[in-house]
């Protein structure tokens, strides 16, 4: 544009010469024509230079948005990478540390379960130690014909034997409570008359002890829960007996131990109070483990196994609803709170009936005469069952296998009162080819009565539980187990 003014201006001035000198006019206007011409060219040269200049500035421009949007783009892409980054290396870290957690719990629970049979096995040792030593001297009593020492020898080796019978059924109950094999069956259960059976059933191991046992009874009518009515008797008379056995020494003839119910609107409370030893509170987590027993350390038997807690809290710990507390002072005493759901009155149709009285188990002598097959490959077990039965005068036969029961079963005239087996039985038979035996063979059904130490085979479905016994067993229950099938048989029961 700069260059366009210059030619105009010197355009004008040779004008003002040429208007001077009239002869030149036609040169003069010739001379502008071209003048004219040239800066129209220079002009729009200047133009075009100038556009495309601009055209070029709005190219870079353009180019440099570009660039920078690219450059913007790849940064977040590059973010994003780099958040991709952290989040699957958090990722992976927290799966290292899961696994490693989950390694640690494994290896706690491996030491836990060694611990555990570390500690039954020791315990184990000691009645069964004991039974050896009492078989023992009655067998030299009665070869020196000495029938009265020989028969208090073997009422001493029969209470070592019940002692690690029932160390055998705490450990096995132990077992299939933590190992999810027991299925609770809910009913609606009178707490009220619970407590009054666990207190006559301690009442004399209580006054053994010097320790005064009382139900604090506040009203007469019923206190209806929702719970299980096998399982809630055993953690009710676990808690009190604890109470029984940790009296205080120094309280003599003021140990106490008082069982009181709480209703409440939606739960029943019912509290376990004692005026003995005493928990530490940094005692009171490790109470709970298998054969921890912080007020004896001497093992001593008389004061339990040392698993009566860890049921209570593993039976609990089952039932829905259901809460366990604890609240103690050293040196003053315990009090064991076990909340339950309250039952709902309008389905008491479904509620568990109780015995009225503790009724003596029945009689050896009603069995007297059956007829009993029994299938059991353990030999030392078939012969003492075979010297048991015998001594109640039952009539039987025993094989080892379901091989040798389907021979048996092809030449008896009788049919069986009862079947007796163990579960698990050679060429991977079991007590269920036993069952299908007897159906082939009878029109009729045969009791069956399974005699196992596998967990979990009455509570899994596998076998009604009236038809399942755990080894070991007091032969009193075997009785009353025995009779209560075959009446059930005669009755037009399975």
């Amino acid at each position: 544009m700069l260059t366009a003014c210059v030619i105009a201006l010197i355009v004008m001035a040779q004008l003002a010469t040429q208007a001077l000198e009239p002869d030149n006019f036609a040169a003069g206007m010739f001379y502008l024509l071209n003048v004219a011409v040239l800066g129209h060219s220079v002009n729009v040269n200047a133009e075009r230079h100038v556009r495309d200049r601009y055209v070029a500035v709005q190219a870079l421009a353009h180019s440099n948005d570009a660039l920078q949007g690219a450059n913007a783009e790849l940064a977040q892409k590059h973010h994003d990478l780099e958040r991709a980054r952290r989040d699957q290396q958090a990722k992976s870290d927290a799966l290292i540390a899961l696994r490693e957690q989950q390694r640690e719990a494994a290896e706690q629970a491996s030491r836990a379960k060694s611990r555990f049979l570390a500690a039954a096995a020791h315990d184990l040792r000691q009645p069964m130690h004991a039974l050896n030593l009492f078989l023992a001297a009655a067998d030299e009593a009665l070869n020196a014909r000495d029938v009265e020492a020989s028969g208090r020898l073997i009422g001493e080796a029969r209470k070592a034997s019940g002692l690690t019978a029932r160390l055998f059924n705490a450990v096995l109950d132990l077992s299939k409570l933590e190992s999810g094999h027991v299925k609770p069956n809910y009913t609606s259960v009178d707490l009220s008359r619970v407590t009054e059976e666990t207190i006559e059933q301690l009442a004399p191991f209580a006054a053994s002890r010097g320790v005064a046992l009382r139900y604090a009874k506040t009203q007469q009518k019923p206190a209806w829960v929702r719970t299980d009515a096998d399982w809630i008797p055993r953690v009710l008379s676990n808690l009190v007996s604890n109470g029984i056995k940790y009296s205080d020494p120094s309280k003599a003839g003021r140990s106490a131990v008082i069982v009181s119910l709480v209703r409440m609107p939606n739960y029943v409370r019912i509290d376990v109070i004692d005026n003995g030893i005493g928990i530490a509170p940094e005692h009171w987590d490790t109470i709970f483990q298998p054969f921890v027993q912080i007020g004896n350390p001497e093992r001593d038997r008389e004061k339990g196994l040392g698993l009566g807690l860890s049921i209570v809290n593993a039976v609990v710990s089952l039932l829905e609803g259901h809460r366990l507390e604890l609240k103690s002072i050293e040196g003053r005493g315990s009090r064991f709170s076990v909340r339950l759901p309250a039952a709902d009155p309008f389905a008491l149709q479904d509620a568990a009936i109780l015995p009225d009285d503790a009724a003596s188990l029945p009689s050896a002598s009603s069995l007297r005469g059956l007829y009993v097959l029994l299938v059991e490959d353990d030999s030392l077990v078939r012969a003492s069952m075979e010297a048991l039965l015998a001594r109640w005068g039952v009539l039987f036969d025993s094989v080892r296998s379901v091989v040798e029961l389907d021979e048996l079963l092809r030449a008896i005239e009788r049919v069986p009162d009862l079947v007796m087996s163990d579960y698990r039985l050679p060429e991977m038979s079991t007590a269920h080819d036993v069952v299908r035996l007897l159906g082939e063979y009878f029109s009729r059904p045969v009791p069956c009565l399974v005699v196992t130490g596998e967990a979990g085979v009455g509570t899994q479905g596998v076998l009604p539980e009236r038809c399942v016994l755990s080894k070991p067993l007091a032969p009193d229950l075997l009785i009353a187990r025995m009779i209560e099938l075959v009446e059930g048989s005669a009755r037009g029961g399975s």
